[in-house]
């Protein structure tokens, strides 16, 4: 009893002012909690939860806090915050020659880089799955299977993560290694560690990651279009996407498209985005743009390629005397943060309506479709915003087939009206064969769009999984589905 005692007091502390910005993330969701705790090993994880299991407290997972649909608020109890866990602990080979690097779930993705870059090895590395936010941490992006731009040539994080440890709500720590473990789900096995990833913190703390990296391409150039019509951005953008990718080893890595609204709101708040200053200003009477990435291992070949894009983008009535050319990992990341920026004035807008009426947050959707057309999709919720009165900015991931709409409401009603329009268009989608909730997790702001848009069977499967993983429902409390 007294080391129980001396634990709570050394580790666990009450959440006072000095905690509230705790209490929520990027999503500008507000929960409530009454502890917080930010253990900075695995023993500390354990002693932590022997506390909290004897008065049953649930728990909720906090990493980097940059999430955007309210995973990591908590809705009572606990805050296991894992910022302090950011120990990059060894760098190995599997029999196979696979680089892996091993690293704590508060490693942000910027500390991961340079922590890769500081291996002494005879090639570079990179880890594929790497998002635009750099101050995301790689536990976080394990547990919401957050997507990079290039995803659609790399493929998911799943392919980019070996095994992890993860603590149950028994305080025990399970090692979990992809192939060798599986859960039974209505009698079909399924591998336990796919099981982990995007799940949100549902089942455990994931409280170590092994992670399999890939030698950085020799090349990287990325090559930015505009278009005085919106319809041309699109067009060019479907071409590229439905075209030929690869040509004599150069690759497009990524296809990105930005719509008008969206332009203009990132040219407006330049002034105060310091990352984004080195980039000259959008030309004028810029309607879409898309934004292509190019790796490959020989220059000739990414030149090549580049070419055959500034060709065809020219049948598609773009000025190559406007286009935009970088090459090399400092001047793509200029242009990265401008994309990532897409996301920030989304949030700077709700942040900004939110002083004038607090229960306003972020009314974002991200879809995938397979068969639809982006021109077609765009334009039908495009024409569906101007019905209801709503502004929004639109821009997706065309290379992953992902479409992401932001609304920016101007007060409460336009709040009310922007969830309705949501939810009715996540329904609606299935009708197009795609999918509602694709990135950046469901959370605690999508269930409502989850519930509309997942089958029955994808919402049993969570069920199942939480009852045999998280007995006594203690792993972050209203993440995506509401389980008694």
């Amino acid at each position: 009893m007294r080391r129980k005692s001396e634990v709570k007091k050394r580790l666990i502390r009450p959440i006072t002012e000095r905690y509230h910005d705790y209490l929520t993330d990027e999503s500008n969701m507000i929960g409530a909690a009454e502890s917080i705790s930010f253990p900075e090993s695995e023993t500390e994880i354990i002693q932590i939860l022997r506390v909290l299991q004897e008065k049953q407290i649930p728990v909720t997972i906090q990493g980097g806090k940059t999430g955007l649909v309210g995973a990591a608020v908590p809705m009572r109890g606990h805050i296991m915050n894992l910022s302090g866990m950011k120990r990059v602990k060894a760098f190995s080979n599997a029999e196979d020659g696979t680089a892996l690097l091993t690293v704590e779930p508060g490693v942000t993705l910027i500390e991961l880089r340079k922590a890769i870059g500081r291996l002494n090895t005879p090639e570079a590395f990179f880890w594929p799955p790497e998002s635009s936010e750099l101050t995301a941490t790689v536990g976080g992006v394990a547990s919401t299977s957050a997507k990079s731009i290039c995803s659609g040539m790399y493929g998911d994080v799943g392919s980019y993560i070996d095994s992890i440890r993860a603590t149950n709500a028994k305080g025990a720590i399970d090692d979990i290694k992809k192939g060798q473990r599986t859960v039974s789900i209505d009698g079909e096995s399924e591998d336990l560690l796919a099981a982990y990833l995007g799940a949100e913190g549902m089942y455990g703390v994931i409280t170590e990651l092994t992670l399999r990296l890939i030698p950085t391409p020799a090349e990287t150039w990325g090559i930015t279009f505009f278009f005085e019509g919106r319809e041309d951005g699109l067009s060019f953008a479907e071409n590229l996407k439905d075209g030929p990718r690869e040509i004599e080893g150069a690759r497009i890595a990524a296809i990105e498209y930005l719509d008008r609204a969206t332009i203009e709101a990132i040219e407006k708040q330049k002034q105060f985005l310091s990352n984004l200053r080195a980039l000259p200003d959008v030309p004028a009477n810029t309607s879409s743009m898309v934004y292509v990435e190019i790796h490959g291992e020989r220059e000739e070949a990414v030149e090549a390629m580049a070419e055959t894009l500034l060709s065809v983008a020219t049948s598609f009535h773009n000025d190559p005397s406007r286009t935009w050319a970088f090459s090399g990992e400092l001047e793509i990341e200029k242009m990265r943060n401008f994309l990532h920026a897409a996301v920030e004035t989304a949030l700077l807008h709700i942040r900004k309506v939110r002083l004038e009426d607090p229960r306003i947050t972020r009314l974002g959707i991200d879809m995938s479709w397979e068969h639809e057309s982006l021109k077609i999709l765009a334009g039908r919720f495009q024409a569906y915003l101007r019905e209801e009165g709503l502004s929004a900015n639109l821009f997706a991931h065309v290379g992953n087939n992902r479409l992401h709409i932001n609304i920016l409401p101007k007060n409460f009603q336009d709040y009310v009206k922007g969830t309705v329009v949501l939810e009715k268009w996540a329904e609606a989608f299935t009708v197009f064969r795609g999918t509602a909730v694709t990135e950046y997790g469901i959370g605690k702001m999508k269930k409502s769009i989850f519930r509309k848009a997942a089958s029955q069977a994808a919402i049993e499967r969570i069920i199942q999984l939480k009852k045999q993983l998280d007995t006594k429902n203690m792993w972050n409390p209203g993440n995506m589905l509401d389980i008694p």
